[in-house]
């Protein structure tokens, strides 16, 4: 899975990809889950390669419409970046939504800004995916709090 950036692409590992969809809300009773993506920019080009994520914790809070990431989430991504001798890092989060073609809700948009502006990472801007039940949508939010929806290709 991919998806157009204004000059390179977002690129998602297979491992990552698989992840994510396993946890679409498929079923009534499924609850929402998410994480955050970790990955790197290459050397060349302007791509971000999204190489693994994190997945639903005990401490998350999960509900049919809701989902609130835990501290847990930042412990791994910290611990990849120190494993990786500081190439590995935040690219952006994830959640699922229970619809078939997934948009952002206020509460989404609310957390993406928060997250743009409060947050420590690499570059300008962070990637947002929403799963749904038949596809994934993915967002590009800039520090200033303005988002994108990207193009899969």
């Amino acid at each position: 899975m991919n998806f157009a950036l204004s000059s390179g692409k977002l690129i998602l590992m297979e491992e990552a990809v698989e992840q994510m969809l396993g946890y679409r809300q498929l079923d009534l009773k499924d609850k929402e889950a998410g994480g955050l993506l970790i990955g790197r920019f290459p050397l060349q080009g302007n791509h971000r390669v999204v190489e693994s994520v994190t997945v639903p914790y005990f401490m998350d809070r999960r509900r049919r419409s809701f989902f609130f990431r835990s501290c847990f989430h930042n412990l791994k991504l910290h611990r990849a970046w120190k494993i990786s001798s500081s190439t590995l890092t935040l690219l952006g989060a994830w959640h699922t939504h229970p619809e078939p073609v997934p948009t952002p809700s206020s509460t989404d948009l609310k957390d993406w800004n928060s997250l743009l502006r409060k947050g420590k990472y690499e570059g300008s801007s962070l990637v947002f995916l929403i799963v749904g039940t038949e596809r994934t949508n993915a967002w590009i939010g800039f520090k200033n709090g303005v988002c994108k929806q990207l193009t899969e290709l």
